[in-house]
């Protein structure tokens, strides 16, 4: 595993552009996308306040757990049907149909996992970049991050896995700058490190 997180001056031999940052991990193996694909609108995600799959953790907010971090937030959500169902916080917010892509045989015309994955990584990447900016006193005004979440498959139908390429734009600063902060960002943003060994994620500054 590669996992030199560093960028641009702070990682020998290259820049963020022709040595982009990569941690590469096992791959996911589940249900083919084949089989997701198949629409089926009888399924649904439980109601607001119904989510499934948190049991255990409820009350757990201010307390310390054994890695010595302590819980400030839990989101919560359920599916109901894969891709061809739908997504529901539990206390309402979100709602939605999902639908498979037409690139993977569904309908399209809704959203699926890998979009929903790379907006909320593109919104947490870009506060850590805004967080360790603000640090150094740079320019954060008219930033931009942007995320692009890949569904990759090898060989076998059920072998998946995901990759991901943050792509940070800072246009008031200067580019050696924005490549040292957008590797401490990566760093430091909480998606970045949950990724660390199950996917691969490559950050660059365009």
């Amino acid at each position: 595993m590669d996992d030199d997180v560093r960028t641009g001056r702070d990682r020998p031999g290259g820049t963020v552009m022709d040595r982009p940052l990569r941690v590469v991990g096992p791959d996911y193996s589940g249900p083919g996308v084949e089989a997701e694909t198949a629409p089926d609108r009888s399924r649904s995600a439980p109601g607001p306040g119904r989510a499934r799959g948190g049991e255990g953790r409820e009350g757990r907010e201010g307390r310390e757990g054994s890695d010595g971090y302590v819980t400030l937030y839990t989101a919560r959500a359920s599916s109901g049907g894969g891709r061809a169902g739908r997504v529901a916080s539990d206390d309402g917010l979100l709602d939605l149909e999902m639908r498979a892509p037409r690139q993977l045989g569904g309908p399209g015309g809704a959203p699926n996992p890998e979009q929903l994955m790379a907006a909320a990584y593109a919104a947490c990447f870009h506060s850590s970049l805004e967080l360790v900016a603000g640090r150094s006193g740079a320019d954060t005004a008219d930033a931009c991050v942007e995320a692009a979440v890949e569904l990759r498959k090898r060989g076998k139908s059920d072998d998946y896995a995901i990759g991901v390429e943050v792509t940070v734009r800072m246009p008031k600063v200067d580019r050696d700058t924005a490549e040292r902060l957008a590797g401490q960002a990566h760093r430091h943003c909480p998606y970045s490190k949950a990724l660390l060994g199950g996917a691969e994620v490559e950050v660059r500054v365009a």
